[in-house]
């Protein structure tokens, strides 16, 4: 089921089988645009019911309509589809979130993000916006969630390749002192690396409890909403600071990392991760295949130090012990109604 696109692009567009995920449950943020409306559209279209999240209720109820509007074009039935409104600039409006209408989450998408505002700004929470947008508030959204997810979940977090900019490590500067605008982006989305891989390495010690969590570098996307607060920022070599320049690497790093992708391309390896396909847990992918990590991304000591930070900023306690009785005892309605229905 991997299509190419156009003759000659090397990169591909994934869809998953049609009904191969009826009755999943997945939750989209930053779903109401770019690659989580992408991916909305495609998983949809195999079946899955769709939650997506966005700022606004306008947003929102015109993504979801627009997901419905697709799978009817392709002559089929669209599956539950609607859509919560989350700001993860405000640790308060996630936590006011609805969920209670959701009983079982089998993927959580973590999508919405941005990326390298031009100039330092703070969240009502007081945290550089990027790091807050990008990692913190979908640590706290994950954090909420867990008790609703199945016995295997899985949580995918969409990194980039700009965290590659990150190579002496997390700064845990979490208010952005020193900014720059590829570098804080460059933090965060290696926070969303070392979330991902302290995650599984928690879940994995816990017997029973079998999610997987993934990241990702969807690519470098020709037309999203990611990258609009980027054009006008540019500066020449001979006028910019050492800092600067180390900024201007990290963007070069990035688009050169693979060239550019068109949004069904870019949002292929977060939909084959969100249809089940058979991978190992706590790893990068890239391309729809996994992708090594460099070293200083596999610091534990450092992700753990980012995962106490993160419960302490976001005020609150993300133990995935409390999570295991819940999760058993959701196994045992799954199995009861399999046992039913046979």
């Amino acid at each position: 089921f991997l299509q190419q696109q156009q003759q000659g692009n090397e990169f591909t567009i994934y869809q998953p089988p049609l009904n191969s995920l009826n009755d999943q449950t997945i939750v989209i943020t930053g779903g109401s645009s770019g690659l989580g409306l992408e991916s909305a559209k495609r998983l949809a279209l195999a079946g899955a019911n769709i939650i997506l999240t966005a700022r606004t209720d306008a947003k929102g109820q015109a993504a979801a309509e627009a997901v419905r509007a697709y799978v009817e074009s392709k002559n089929e039935i669209p599956p539950s589809i609607i859509y919560k409104v989350l700001n993860l600039d405000d640790f308060e409006s996630i936590r006011q979130v609805d969920w209670s209408d959701v009983p079982m989450i089998d993927v959580l998408l973590n999508n919405a993000g941005i990326m390298a505002l031009p100039k330092r700004e703070l969240t009502g929470d007081g945290y550089e916006r990027q790091m807050q947008s990008n990692h913190l508030g979908h640590f706290l959204l994950t954090a909420l969630l867990a008790e609703k997810m199945t016995t295997r979940a899985r949580i995918i977090n969409v990194s980039s390749s700009a965290h590659e900019g990150g190579r002496t490590g997390l700064k845990f500067d979490y208010s952005g002192k020193r900014y720059g605008p590829w570098m804080a982006y460059s933090q965060s989305k290696l926070a969303n690396i070392y979330f991902t891989r302290e995650l599984q390495r928690r879940i994995d010690a816990i017997p029973g409890l079998e999610w997987k969590t993934l990241t990702l570098h969807p690519g470098v996307i020709s037309n999203t909403n990611l990258g609009r607060s980027v054009s006008g920022n540019t500066n020449t070599e001979e006028n910019i600071s050492t800092e600067k320049k180390e900024e201007s690497n990290i963007f070069s790093n990035v688009t050169a990392s693979f060239g550019f992708k068109t949004v069904p391309q870019g949002a292929s390896t977060q939909v084959w991760l969100a249809s089940g396909v058979d991978v190992v847990g706590g790893k990068y992918y890239d391309n729809c295949q996994e992708k090594p990590l460099a070293p200083f991304c596999l610091d534990i000591e450092d992700g753990k130090r980012l995962w106490k930070d993160s419960e302490e900023i976001v005020g609150q306690t993300f133990n995935l012990e409390s999570i295991v009785a819940v999760s058993s005892l959701m196994k045992e309605e799954e199995d009861s109604e399999e046992e039913d229905s046979e």
